[in-house]
């Protein structure tokens, strides 16, 4: 089994899914922000108008049926008017993070991002999913965290990164971290650090939260992969028995 595997197991294939804005009042250039951001996705993007609904909210479809709503608001502040720097710097913690729900809910669906200048907005959708995973981890402080980083060096260059992870690391958390290079980026000895060169390592991007067992708690799964350190390709759920299955790949695999 590789992560590649993983992302064509854990994709739900066969479901119409779109996303509507429901009595939209927002300037079409705001608009336009939720379309391009899907852009690359199977997923519809369109305005509609309803006589008893309240105005700008974002409704989440899978084959006809409503699975989810946000208000336009949450997710324009949550991921259409920011940019990576918000979490590379630390400007929002992960106490702060707050997926809407129209984002959370896109479990299954095969994504493909591109990252910038090939993108306006492309990583945004994987930096959310990662954060809200990691967010998860943090309230319930006990079970399993991998994270993939690609290069270890990340952990330390970011300071919203390493803040995180000692943040995650000072909990009953059991955090593992992997990538390529420098295996010394955190000071802390809660973290344990896997410096692998191994090819899916270093074009890897995961984040896995698998909750301890016999514990009634959702775990979940990101797991991405690239070529070329541009265009990802991937999946996310909030499966445990799947989070559980890919830890104990790395574990297996890496020494987790």
């Amino acid at each position: 089994m590789k992560l590649r595997e993983f992302v064509d197991e854990f994709s739900e294939a066969g479901h119409d899914t779109s996303l509507s804005v429901v009595n939209s009042s927002q300037p079409p250039t705001v608009s336009r922000m939720l379309d391009r951001l899907f852009t690359e996705q199977s997923i519809g993007v369109s305005e509609v108008t309803r006589a008893l609904s309240a105005a700008d909210v974002v409704r989440l479809r899978r084959d006809g049926e409503v699975v989810a709503e946000s208000d336009f608001e949450d997710v324009r502040d949550a991921i259409l008017a920011v940019n990576s720097d918000i979490y590379v710097t630390g400007s929002r913690s992960l106490a702060d993070v707050e997926t809407p729900d129209v984002v959370s809910s896109l479990e299954g669906l095969r994504f493909r991002v591109r990252g910038y200048p090939e993108g306006s907005k492309g990583k945004l959708l994987l930096i959310e999913i990662s954060r809200y995973i990691e967010a998860m981890a943090l309230r319930h402080e006990r079970g399993e965290l991998h994270t993939g980083f690609q290069r270890l060096s990340r952990i330390a260059d970011e300071r919203g990164t390493r803040h995180a992870y000692e943040e995650l690391a000072a909990t009953d958390l059991d955090v593992h971290v992997y990538g390529i290079g420098d295996a010394s980026p955190l000071d802390s000895q809660s973290v344990t650090l896997h410096a692998d060169d191994a090819e899916e390592i270093r074009n890897g991007w995961f984040v896995v939260f698998a909750p301890p067992a016999g514990e009634d708690v959702a775990g979940a799964v990101l797991v991405a992969v690239t070529d070329d350190d541009t265009e990802w390709e991937g999946v996310w759920t909030a499966d445990t028995d799947a989070a559980r299955r890919v830890a104990v790949y790395l574990e297996d695999t890496y020494g987790g």
